[in-house]
């Protein structure tokens, strides 16, 4: 597969350079170009696993992501084509991304299942079992944790069913046209061995017929887990329970000086919860603080319920048993992680120009490096439907894209959506408790988790492991029960509880609309909580923080959990008019990178802890760029691309702290100069390399600093700050922790002369040199996952998305 593997990113490499061509006249969109490393396809077939073949599209858009390049993405480009059906046409460009052209939206929805089955059946097949909890049927025992956590905190079949009828006819249509196409591609596999993904024999797992059911899951797991995830209100509890309430409102607080808001404060300011002043959180936080203290904390935040039997399954089928399918297979690890879809660290860029009619946008949604990707490319046309772009196997949507007139990006809008609640139970019982002073019974239901060997056993001739176990999983009037601790129980609630469907149409509102009006009318329809930003072929620009956001109690503190008595309710959700948004802002230009919507918006209670960096968070350095790049130069599609690299291959905190390391180094002598002086001499810069494949000597010295600062301002805290003091999110390497972010808001200069000089001893000690120029890293490379057999090569890493869109509009 590596020698392959060459052979493919050579022609990549060739080849991306030649697809990047300028489209005729008269498209709206003049410029599109796109990139999906490693590649578009996930079809490994059985003689593949590991060493025979597979699809020539696994790996080949990973040598032009590695140099920058990416592929032509405007509509209705060349490629060779087939008609699976009457009335349907695929064409496949040469990355092998489909086109799907229809005379209707059932048969395009119909061609979008069917070539998504062709790229990514196992993958799909993951994503049913990870979003209804079976992974460990097929994956072994270890998955279990995951399968409960998901049938615990989302919906039955038949609630499943009850949200799917509440879609409009229309998307109903299109739910069951797009499991019709994966259907047929599954028929097919079923009776032409040489077309079924390997995975399947390897797991002893036929492939079998989607519902609309299995599909809803997926969607309704994607709407609530890639905008935001839980909060870390048990985490908060256990720190603030060890630093107090000050201490830990320092490390943690809801506002910062200097905060990074993507709405300027010049185009309005929409606070999180409206009316609440800074009395009231001084205050909410006393009392929240009082509550914690009087709560038993869980350990761990564990799925909630205990096995209570344990059984024999069926026999697991033999290879044998799938239909037309080799005895035997190589003995091949999947290395699937236990929650495969996962909320990611995305960024985009808009930029409009209405005196000129023209627009640019760039988006790179990020949600983790594997192989095959999360995200899927695929373009749909159909009368009244021109659109290209991303969206997940399962999901029949375009949710990041172009048209012919309108180009949009989404991040992670990460606020808090969701609360944990205490429940006090009643004494004596473990499924009855209080809430406004009336005793409430829980709705419970027993679920079993079947098991068995994973894979690599299974294969190996080893005797498979078997069982089951029974979980008792109970709601409250908040929410699923995530936690037990003495007579508490903690429940969490969920803005989009029963209503994360909403977004698909909104979404398909958006594949279609031709100007930024519309795409405002579609983000008003939105339940999930994406940051979302678009341009049109007008040079309009705009951007919206939309969904379910609820309105918290102004006496509570939104960082810990609530009391579940009835005292702490949200009062309902936040108007479409108080949720952040904005068109043509009058500075010309937005941008996105996880930072907060606006000025007087909160940090929350951490799903993303290191917005607290304040203006050393990483849209400043981003910030930067564009003014550098797109706002004092004309701006350009050449230009874009240049803020894009720069974005995506320097350390974001260097140039922000420049002020905070002269100033230092102004003072220092020794040890502490050395380093000091070593990372001011570096541009930030982490994939330049050397002969030797090693990094400039001022990328570990400021990695050590960062953490040497973290540990010098943590421990002046207290022993608890190390509960949320962590390390950099490991999609952002040369990012800041929530400490690291914590020290550079508060040290002195001579706090960090003191950690240079900290830095230099472990410096010293790591490359076995007092000599800073023997201080080179190797390159650092990406944390690949597996969603199938797949082997990716060694791919370097960036902090870039796991797609990226250029798009250039102009009307």
């Amino acid at each position: 597969m590596r020698g392959a593997w060459r052979k493919i990113a050579a022609v990549a490499g060739a080849v991306a350079g030649l697809l990047i061509v300028a489209p005729s006249a008269p498209a709206r969109v003049v410029q599109a170009q796109s990139i999906l490393p490693p590649g578009e396809s996930g079809f490994v077939s059985i003689a593949g696993l590991p060493n025979g073949t597979g699809s020539p599209h696994l790996y080949d858009q990973q040598a032009p992501f590695i140099a920058f390049q990416r592929k032509n993405a405007m509509l209705g480009g060349p490629g060779q084509g087939e008609d699976p059906r009457p009335g349907v046409k695929i064409i496949r460009d040469a990355f092998g991304v489909p086109a799907i052209f229809a005379s209707n939206d059932p048969d395009a929805w119909w061609g979008a299942g069917y070539a998504a089955a062709q790229d990514r059946l196992f993958e799909l097949e993951l994503f049913r079992r990870a979003t209804t909890g079976h992974l460990a049927e097929i994956l072994g025992k270890d998955y279990l944790a995951s399968d409960i956590e998901t049938r615990r905190d989302y919906y039955t079949p038949h609630e499943l069913d009850g949200m799917i009828a509440t879609l409009p006819a229309q998307m109903q249509r299109r739910y069951t046209s797009y499991r019709d196409g994966i259907n047929a591609w599954i028929q097919h596999v079923l009776t032409t061995p040489t077309d079924m993904p390997g995975e399947f024999a390897a797991t002893a797992d036929p492939p079998r017929a989607f519902t609309t059911e299995d599909l809803a899951a997926i969607d309704v797991y994607l709407a609530r887990t890639t905008p935001n995830g839980d909060g870390s209100d048990l985490d908060n509890a256990r720190a603030l329970d060890q630093l107090g309430a000050s201490r830990f409102n320092q490390i943690l607080p809801l506002r910062v000086a200097g905060q990074v808001s993507t709405i300027p404060r010049a185009n309005g300011l929409f606070p999180s919860v409206p009316g609440r002043t800074a009395a009231d959180e001084r205050q909410a936080l006393e009392r929240s603080a009082a509550l914690v203290r009087s709560l038993p904390l869980p350990s761990g935040e564990q799925p909630s319920g205990s096995p209570s039997s344990s059984a024999g399954l069926p026999a697991i089928p033999s290879l044998g048993s799938l239909p037309s399918v080799p005895t035997t297979t190589p003995n091949v690890s999947l290395s699937v992680p236990p929650f495969p879809i996962h909320v990611g660290g995305s960024s985009m860029i808009a930029v409009g120009d209405r005196a000129h009619h023209r627009a640019f946008l760039f988006s790179g949604p990020e949600l983790g490096f594997s192989a095959p990707e999360e995200l899927y490319e695929q373009e749909i046309h159909r009368p009244g439907l021109d659109v290209r772009g991303i969206t997940a196997p399962g999901a029949p949507v375009i949710a990041v894209g172009h048209n012919r007139h309108v180009a949009w990006g989404v991040t992670s809008g990460l606020s808090q959506t969701n609360a944990l609640y205490a429940e006090r139970l009643v004494p004596g019982q473990s499924e009855q408790y209080v809430f406004r002073g009336q005793t409430r019974t829980m709705s419970c239901r027993n679920e079993t988790f079947s098991y068995r060997s994973a894979p690599t056993d299974l294969l190996s001739g080893k005797v498979p492991t078997l069982g089951s176990e029974t979980v008792r999983l109970c709601r409250t009037v908040h929410g699923p029960v995530q936690a037990r601790a003495g007579g508490i129980a903690y429940a969490r609630r969920y803005a989009t509880w029963g209503r994360e469907q909403e977004t698909l149409p909104a979404i398909a509102a958006l594949d279609q609309a031709s100007n930024i009006n519309q795409v405002d009318r579609a983000a008003a329809k939105m339940s999930w909580n994406e940051n979302l930003m678009a341009a049109d072929d007008q040079g309009n620009i705009g951007y919206w923080h939309p969904g379910l956001m609820p309105i918290r109690p102004k006496g509570w503190d939104e960082r810990l959990p609530y009391p579940g008595t009835g005292q702490a309710e949200w009062r309902g959700f936040l108007s479409v008019a108080e949720r952040p948004h904005v068109i043509d802002p009058r500075q010309g230009w937005l941008t996105n990178w996880n930072n907060i919507p606006s000025q007087g918006w909160t940090t929350g209670n951490d799903p993303a802890s290191e917005r607290v960096a304040g203006p050393f968070f990483r849209t400043a350095f981003l910030n930067n760029l564009v003014r550098r790049f797109l706002v004092r130069q004309r701006p350009s599609f050449a230009r874009l691309q240049q803020t894009v690299q720069h974005e995506g291959s320097t350390a974001e905190q260097r140039s922000l702290a420049a002020p905070e390391l002269r100033r230092a180094a102004a003072g220092a002598s020794g040890s502490a100069a050395a380093v000091l002086n070593t990372i001011l001499a570096w541009d930030g810069s982490y994939t330049r390399t050397d002969a030797n494949g090693t990094i400039d000597p001022g990328a570990a010295a400021w990695q050590q600093l960062k953490d040497e600062l973290q540990a010098i301002a943590l421990l002046r805290l207290g022993p608890g700050a190390s509960i949320r003091g962590g390390e950099p999110n490991d999609e952002h390497v040369y990012d800041v922790s929530l400490g690291q972010a914590y020290a550079l808001r508060v040290l002195s200069p001579a706090d960090w002369r003191t950690a240079a000089a900290n830095a230099f001893a472990k410096l010293a000690q790591r490359f076995h040199s007092s000599d800073p120029a023997a201080w080179r890293d190797k390159r650092a490379m990406f944390n690949e996952s597996s969603l199938g057999a797949e082997s990716p090569p060694p791919m370097p890493f960036f902090d870039r998305g796991t797609w990226e869109q250029l798009v250039e509009l102009h009307g």
